[in-house]
């Protein structure tokens, strides 16, 4: 498991980008561990972006096509970044302008 230090150091690099407008960090079970946006935004999104990478990593072993590292979402009002990790257990979401 990633300490809670090395989690820190990473989510502090991506909190001072200037594109980024938010990070949240969740279970794979969508209980939120960290976030920097409101309450009922990082709720949301650990619900919504878990069910997403379950479905996604479903998908991927379906078709035989390896592990799932890596997902991007582009919409009209920015990008979201996800990055599952289910050995360690987490979702890394990262919200950009």
């Amino acid at each position: 498991m990633i300490s809670q230090d090395k989690l820190q150091e990473i989510l502090q690099r991506l909190r001072a980008q200037d594109d980024v407008r938010g990070v949240v960090v969740t279970t794979m079970e969508g209980l939120p561990l960290s976030s920097d946006i409101d309450p009922e935004t990082t709720e949301n999104v650990a619900a919504i972006i878990t069910s997403l990478v379950g479905k996604a990593l479903d998908a991927v072993r379906e078709l035989k096509e390896g592990k799932l590292s890596f997902l991007t979402l582009d919409t009209d009002k920015g990008q979201k970044n996800i990055a599952p990790e289910p050995k360690e257990g987490l979702i890394l979401v990262v919200l950009k302008n």
